[in-house]
């Protein structure tokens, strides 16, 4: 049985006011380290055999709160960052809202193929981190996964090989929450969602 624990870094200031943060390296905010602090006791008895993590330091500061001293590297793959936010990084979405109305309502539909302007869609940043975690599956059978919540959750659907249009129905994650996903064999699409948001 292969097992992944898909868990959101903990809050920025960026979080916070309500900004989209998409590959701009934000730092975690003192409750963002509180709450990894409570991700850690939550998951204090899991054995993870890996551990994977964002190049952004709001992932990689979660990663090493969570793990602790844990006898386990935490490894960087490039592929696991969040969403490229393209014009949006940076902003508020109320303003994002006015600026971008059309584009602002398909992207909260939600819907695999609606991403931020110059953005990277749900499609293509679940693909590359969905891919990423297939590989790094292959010498593990736990797995826990430090990334976004974009990323998290288009690869989680992607992984449980469901329609399109069911990806609304696959939970956001709040920051420092995490979905575990199992499968018999690891292979991409055969994945079921069996916790959300713990």
């Amino acid at each position: 049985m292969k097992t992944l624990v898909f868990l959101r870094h903990g809050e920025t200031d960026w979080n916070a006011q309500g900004r989209y943060q998409g590959q701009t390296d934000i730092l975690l905010n003192d409750a963002g380290r509180v709450q990894a602090k409570q991700a850690a006791r939550r998951w204090s008895h899991t054995e993870f055999d890996a551990a994977i993590v964002s190049p952004l330091a709001r992932a990689n500061e979660t990663g090493r709160i969570m793990l602790g001293d844990r006898d386990l590297e935490l490894v960087t793959v490039e592929d696991i960052k969040e969403t490229d936010g393209g014009a949006w990084e940076g902003l508020v979405f109320t303003d994002i809202a006015e600026e971008w109305p059309d584009e602002h309502a398909a992207f909260r539909l939600p819907g695999l193929d609606s991403g931020p302007v110059g953005g990277e869609t749900p499609r293509e940043s679940g693909t590359r981190t969905a891919n990423a975690v297939v590989a790094a599956l292959v010498d593990a059978d736990v797995l826990v996964v430090v990334s976004h919540g974009n990323t998290l959750r288009a690869a989680a659907h992607l992984l449980t090989g469901r329609d399109d249009e069911d990806y609304a129905t696959v939970p956001r994650l709040e920051n420092c929450r995490a979905h575990v996903l199992q499968s018999n064999t690891g292979a991409f699409g055969s994945f079921t969602l069996t916790q959300t948001s713990v």
